[in-house]
């Protein structure tokens, strides 16, 4: 039996309607994969920290040049606050040990109030061929909101007024962690007590990439921070599954080598009582 005019032209409208729909899904998908989402810190990362050791190596020129170790510790304190105490130790290895065999030794301890870091003390001693090259110690008084910086092998000091949540050269980056925990606004910094001047340290997250490291490969928010050196650029890749700790930094200045540094184990470290 033939199908007559009028049920041919139904039959044509109601393909047209089916090709309409599909284009609308279509281009819908394509549009939402076009797209990176933030990722959703709250689903996968805990809003406080959590102690941890994490070994780096630093890279220039593709030679291995130095070993990074970094330690939190989280503690309570006689009024019942969580205290915590950060290490970084970094010593020359390979070639590079022949030409500068240095250690730095950096250390921060402090409070987290409020998912805030407030350092009470901050120290960096440097050793250069057996001898102490520098070794600072500053000193936060909240109360007077100024610190003390002291160059003990310098045997000279002198006071520095900071503002509200100033944080130190090292225990910054316990705040980018916490920031990026608790979905941060796309640009934020933070003020940070460097080298005798109250500086500021500026974060941008620009996109979601998967970043690749000899432990594998990390779905990571990449982050551009630039300090008061215009001519230098450092990009961070940090991770949320590793409580936002960073996997993979690159530095880049102007006339100099660029420096990578990979992340080459972490764990999850006790509380200490």
């Amino acid at each position: 039996m033939k199908a007559t005019s009028s049920m041919r032209k139904q039959y044509r409208l109601e393909l047209k309607k089916l090709s309409c729909r599909l284009s609308i899904i279509i281009c819908f998908l394509l549009t939402s994969n076009s797209f990176t989402a933030p990722i959703q810190s709250e689903s996968v990362s805990p809003k406080t920290l959590k102690p941890f050791v994490a070994t780096y190596l630093i890279t220039a020129m593709g030679l291995e040049g130095i070993n990074v170790t970094n330690s939190l510790s989280l503690s309570s304190d006689s009024h019942g606050q969580q205290a915590y105490h950060f290490k970084s130790y970094s010593m020359t290895i390979g070639l590079l040990a022949f030409k500068k065999d240095e250690t730095r030794d950096e250390q921060s301890k402090g409070l987290i109030i409020k998912q805030k870091i407030h350092p009470d003390l901050y120290s960096y001693k440097q050793i250069r061929k057996k001898k102490t090259k520098k070794n600072v110690e500053i000193n936060f008084d909240w109360e007077k909101n100024q610190v003390t910086n002291h160059h003990i092998n310098k045997h000279n000091q002198w006071i520095m007024p900071i503002t509200v949540n100033t944080v130190d050269k090292l225990s910054y980056q316990l705040s980018l962690m916490l920031k990026l925990a608790n979905q941060p606004e796309k640009k934020f910094s933070f003020k940070v007590a460097d080298g005798g001047k109250l500086k500021e340290y500026h974060f941008e997250i620009l996109a979601e990439e998967r970043v690749f490291t000899s432990m594998g490969s990390y779905k990571a928010l990449k982050v551009q921070h630039q300090r008061y050196h215009q001519n230098k650029k450092i990009t961070l890749w940090c991770v949320p599954e590793l409580n936002f700790l960073p996997v993979k930094i690159i530095q880049e200045e102007t006339d100099k080598p660029t420096f990578i540094s990979t992340l080459l184990s972490y764990q999850e470290g006790l509380t200490e009582n």
